[in-house]
C-alpha cells in the first residue's frame, strides 16, 4: 500500500466527483494469480489448476479520493 506506482504507459490522473484529485493507493501487478479456495471449481484455462488468474496481461492501478468522501470512491486504472 502506498509507494509510487510503476505505470506500464503514461501516468494517469483522475479527479474525484467531490474535486479533489485521486491519490495512489495500491497495484495489482500483471498476470496475477489468487489461490482457490477448497471446494472451489477450476478456472478454465488458469495458469494452474489451484489458481485464478486475474488482470492477464494488465496492470491494474487503484487511486482514491484522500478526502474518504464515499466508499467507493475509489477509481480502478487498466494498463498493459
Amino acid at each position: 500500500m502506498g509507494g509510487a506506482p510503476s505505470w506500464a504507459q503514461r501516468p494517469e490522473f483522475y479527479t474525484c466527483a467531490c474535486g479533489a484529485d485521486l491519490v495512489y493507493v495500491c497495484q495489482v501487478p500483471e498476470n496475477r494469480d489468487f489461490a482457490v479456495h477448497p471446494g472451489r471449481p477450476e478456472q478454465p484455462d488458469s495458469v494452474r489448476p489451484d489458481a485464478y488468474g486475474l488482470f492477464l496481461g494488465n496492470e491494474v492501478y487503484l487511486p482514491a479520493c484522500p478526502d474518504r468522501c464515499d466508499p467507493a470512491a475509489v477509481w480502478p486504472v487498466n494498463q498493459n
